[in-house]
Formats: structure tokens, C-alpha cells, sequence
């Protein structure tokens, strides 16, 4: 097989991030992962990164497989990665399901152009921590990673530059539904809220925070979707709805 990660000069030079003068720097360097198809792009990346004492670039791959190969060898903190890796979205959506199961506490970004919302919404239900498109600003990439690091995430959710940080919303203005008919009930538009931020995996308690709204009136409007949708879990309110039509 051919491969197209770098390893072991990176690696190296992690080592001496870690280990200045014999002593362990205050704060470890986080190990960056870089997958993407254009060489140009990896390129971009790793000057992005090169100056940032915090972050070490680690690996690099241009397809799924070399990618799981870089990171089983050298476990990264942060994966950075496009979904469109030459064969079709569903090869880099497959790849950050892959390595959000296989290496614990991983953090991947997505940065990509793909402008597909159904793309960008299977990797949030898949649990990635950011995702930008690539006509985002050098600094905001940088904030981003730095903001996953923190246990944030980042998520461009105007299909610009911008970035909402802490939390994520991944639905544009343009998208978010009104008030829309379930068999016999109607979904308010704080409903709808609430959904849109279940689907992206947010908590109770994230949700108030981002609504602005108490815990308990989460769980009220989360009791409600549940009836509305006549399920018994909360887990089962993004599968129903997604599968009518409604996210």
C-alpha cells in the first residue's frame, strides 16, 4: 500500500514540544491528524499550524484507510478532515464515524466545501465537534481547533465564515422550519428550537442555555415532542422526526 501519511519527523518534533530541556512543558501538545485529498490543502494547513506551540501536526492522509493507519499508529487529539475525499461524501462521513468510535476522546473537525446540509447534518448526529467550510477564514480554522480542544464545539452555522462558539447550531436562518402539522398536533416554534438542537446531540441543560430558557422547561417542551410524536424515549424524537420529514 502507498501512503501518503507523515509520521515520524513530526512525531519528532512533537517529542521536543513535550520535552524542552529535559522538563514537560506545562501544557502537552496537542496532536493534530490532517485528511484531505488536495495535497495544496494539507499544505495550508500545516503552515497554519507550524507557528502554534500548542499544536503539532502529527499525520497527514489523502484517503480513509491511510487515515485509520496514521491514527492507530499515532493517536491524535484533533482530526481535521474533509468528507469528500475523491469517492463521494459517504467515504469521509464512514471515516469520522470510524475514528470517533475507535479512538475515545478524539475530537474531529470537519472542514470541508461540500455544501450539502444533509452531509453536514449526518456528521453532527454522528458526534463530530466542529464543522466549517473551507471559504472560512485561516484565523477562524485556528480558533476552531483551539476551541474543540477546550471540550467546545464549533459549528458554521451561516454558511460563512462566522462561527457560533460555545455552542452548536447547524441550521441556517433559510432552514429552520415554521411551525409544522404531525397527524393531528402542530409543533410551536420553540418546538421546533428544541428539536433542531436534540438532533445535534445537545443536553437539557445546553438547550436552556442556548434558548436562553430554564432546564425544566426544556424537559417540558422535550415531554411535549415526545407526545407529539407519540414516542416513549427521548432518543427515539430525532429518529421520528428525521425519518417524517421534520428535521
Amino acid at each position: 500500500m502507498t501512503t501518503e501519511a507523515v509520521l515520524e519527523p513530526d512525531v519528532a518534533v512533537l517529542d521536543r514540544a513535550i520535552v524542552a530541556g529535559g522538563r514537560p512543558t506545562a501544557r502537552r501538545t496537542a496532536r493534530l491528524l490532517l485528511v484531505d485529498g488536495d495535497p495544496i490543502v494539507r499544505f495550508g494547513l500545516r503552515q497554519l499550524f507550524a507557528p502554534d506551540p500548542e499544536l503539532a501536526v502529527v499525520g497527514e492522509a489523502a484517503s480513509p484507510r491511510d487515515a485509520l493507519v496514521v491514527a492507530d499508529r499515532c493517536p491524535p487529539d484533533v482530526v481535521i478532515l474533509d468528507v469528500d475525499l475523491g469517492r463521494g461524501d459517504s467515504a469521509g462521513v464512514e471515516l469520522a464515524r470510524m475514528l470517533l468510535e475507535r479512538h475515545r476522546g478524539v475530537r474531529v473537525l470537519v472542514l470541508t466545501g461540500c455544501r450539502d446540509r444533509e452531509v453536514m447534518l449526518r456528521t453532527v448526529r454522528l458526534g463530530v465537534h466542529g464543522y466549517l467550510r473551507k471559504s472560512a477564514e485561516t484565523a477562524d480554522v485556528l480558533r476552531a481547533v483551539h476551541s474543540l480542544l477546550r471540550g467546545e464545539s464549533v459549528f458554521d452555522s451561516r454558511g460563512r465564515a462566522g462561527l457560533d462558539v460555545p455552542g452548536p447550531e447547524v441550521l441556517r436562518d433559510e432552514d429552520r422550519p415554521a411551525v409544522r402539522q404531525l397527524g393531528g398536533a402542530m409543533l410551536t416554534d420553540r418546538e421546533n428550537q428544541v428539536l433542531r438542537l436534540l438532533a445535534v446531540g445537545m443536553s437539557n441543560r445546553e438547550i436552556g442555555v442556548r434558548l436562553l430558557i430554564s432546564e425544566a422547561t426544556v424537559k417540558f417542551h422535550v415531554r411535549n415532542l415526545r407526545d407529539k410524536l407519540e414516542v416513549r424515549r427521548r432518543t427515539e424524537i430525532v429518529y421520528t422526526a428525521t425519518r417524517q420529514g421534520i428535521v
